[in-house]
């Protein structure tokens, strides 16, 4: 390679570690001032509207498939009608990207939590199960595919926050996220149920899914942590991409 050319590449690289360290927000995003909530909320929602498959230039990964490791819930109480344990496997979320967001607390100049409020219309869980226990107190076991469907559910996300100085700007650390999930409905579509018995794997799906309420009631809490878990893959690329003093309008 070339005197010439090594210098044009070492450029290059350097304009490029020069662009990802000083990430901003698009221009066309009109920046907000710090504490505005429902000019901050309006623009969350433009910024979902316009880029639902991400925009790496700000940190935004694509959330319209979210991908997440593992949730047990393991629930054995006597006096529930749901007595289950269960592992899911290689999640993967998808409809977050249809989110509307109703409020939006906390983006304060000496921010130290947060507070989304939000709507998802429908999320959908496919991953692998492993399932056992008592269902209404008739035994159900099974490992395979399972779909899992919020509908209409409601989403409050709060987060404890630390901002750590970067290069004299400083970023936001997320040291806690906890979510509360609220669905209006719950389908379930286990497969390979009692060893593929059709009949029975959809009965149980029904009895499920026409339980819903009792079931959430029981194993909803490791779904909450699960969906904080999904949000924090989203937030904090775009943490660490933007400085938090640039968030806002000066």
């Amino acid at each position: 390679m070339c005197k010439q050319d090594w210098r044009s590449t070492l450029f290059l690289v350097l304009y490029g570690l020069s662009y990802i360290f000083a990430s901003d927000l698009p221009p066309e995003i009109q920046k907000c001032k710090a504490g505005d909530r429902k000019c901050i909320t309006e623009r969350i929602n433009e910024i979902i509207r316009l880029y639902p498959k991400g925009n790496p230039t700000f940190g935004l990964d694509d959330f319209s498939l979210i991908k997440l490791n593992k949730i047990t819930a393991a629930r054995k109480s006597s006096n529930s009608p749901v007595q289950l344990n269960f592992i899911l496997s290689n999640l993967e979320l998808r409809g977050i990207e249809k989110l509307t967001m109703f409020s939006s607390k906390g983006f304060v100049k000496d921010i130290q939590n947060i507070e989304l409020d939000f709507n998802i219309p429908l999320l959908r869980i496919n991953s692998l199960y492993e399932l056992d226990g008592k269902l209404l107190l008739l035994p159900i076991k099974g490992k395979g595919n399972v779909e899992i469907i919020l509908k209409d559910a409601h989403y409050v996300v709060t987060a404890d926050i630390d901002l750590e100085n970067r290069q004299g700007k400083n970023y936001i650390k997320f040291n806690k996220l906890v979510s509360v999930v609220k669905p209006k409905g719950t389908i379930f579509n286990f497969e390979n149920l009692f060893d593929g018995n059709k009949e029975l794997t959809d009965a149980t799906n029904k009895v499920l899914t026409d339980s819903w309420q009792d079931v959430w009631s029981e194993l909803g809490k490791d779904f909450n942590q699960a969906f904080a878990d999904a949000v924090l893959l989203i937030l904090t690329p775009i943490a660490d991409a933007i400085s938090y003093d640039d968030y806002f309008a000066n």
